[in-house]
């Protein structure tokens, strides 16, 4: 699911138009395929191979892992997305019930 995830996030931000773009995770074995480059014999490897071809159109990409205490944020958004019908894209504002985590979030100044 990670890579699938991957996969889609890369390709949603090719569609609206982002080129400079960070996409985090919490799969330590699908950030390595994406970042080294290398084919995958993984069962998704086909999946890491779309998303780095993809990647590759874009100006300024990077592949970062994060663990899953620094993915709260997305979690939260995970968990109200189950109860969504259609097709939602948050850009501009933080929704009410992740705003508190999204500020936890950011660096310190």
């Amino acid at each position: 699911m990670e890579a699938l995830a991957a996969t889609r996030a890369v390709e949603l931000a090719a569609e609206i138009g982002l080129d400079r773009v960070i996409f985090e995770g919490d799969s330590s074995i699908v950030i390595r395929g994406l970042t080294d480059q290398v084919p995958s014999f993984a069962p998704f490897g086909f999946l890491i191979k779309e998303a780095i071809d993809l990647a590759n159109q874009l100006t300024n990409v990077k592949f970062q892992h994060v663990g899953q205490e620094g993915n709260s944020v997305a979690h939260n958004l995970v968990r109200h997305a189950r109860h969504v019908t259609g097709f939602s894209i948050l850009m501009e504002d933080v929704p009410s019930f992740c705003f508190e985590m999204y500020q936890a979030d950011l660096p310190s100044a």
